[in-house]
């Protein structure tokens, strides 16, 4: 049974010397060493490596939660910025509204205003013109008062004849359209 267990061993050594490239003996020492750098790893590193691994982890969550809060602040902070945006326009459009309605409440005012001087200055000048036409009539009322005065003592001065009396009436007439 001894050599039984022999030529296997030989046997699986040529094996993986022929798969591997290596003897048997190298692979169990391979497999050995890899075993103990397993177990000194698990029971000196693990938990530092673990813990490390964790914080990372912590560390990244930490990090996604302050970049969403950060990301909906911001949301917040444009849809605020986009509320005081229309609000702004909306005050400057009331603004600008208003000032147009004032705009044209003055220029009515004014129009108003220049319309009743317009009106006030016509009836002034109306009431001139009446007045230096009555003062036109009372001058000629008088011009005539003079004339059949200054006629009648011409007559009485001279006793003429009614051809005489017509001849001066014409250039009394006359004389008086030239003035």
């Amino acid at each position: 049974m001894a050599e039984i267990l022999q030529k296997m061993t030989d046997a699986v050594s040529k094996i993986v010397d022929r798969a591997l490239g290596a003897s048997l003996l190298d692979v169990v020492i391979q497999i050995g060493a890899t075993l103990v750098l397993v177990l000194v790893v698990k029971f000196f590193f693990w938990g530092k490596i673990t813990d490390f691994i964790q914080k990372r982890h912590e560390l990244m969550e930490e990090e996604m939660t302050s970049a969403k809060n950060a990301n909906e602040k911001a949301l917040a902070l444009q849809e605020k910025t986009d509320q005081e945006y229309q609000d702004i326009r909306e005050k400057s459009k009331d603004i600008i509204d208003s000032a147009r309605k004032r705009v044209e409440e003055e220029r009515d005012i004014i129009l108003e205003k220049a319309k009743a001087e317009a009106k006030d200055l016509m009836e002034q000048a109306q009431m001139e013109i009446e007045l230096e036409k009555k003062k036109a009539e009372s001058d000629i009322r008088k011009e005539a008062v003079n004339l059949a005065t200054l006629m009648a003592s011409k007559i009485i001065e001279k006793e003429i004849n009614e051809s005489d009396y017509q001849n001066l009436t014409v250039e009394r007439i006359e004389s008086s359209e030239k003035v």
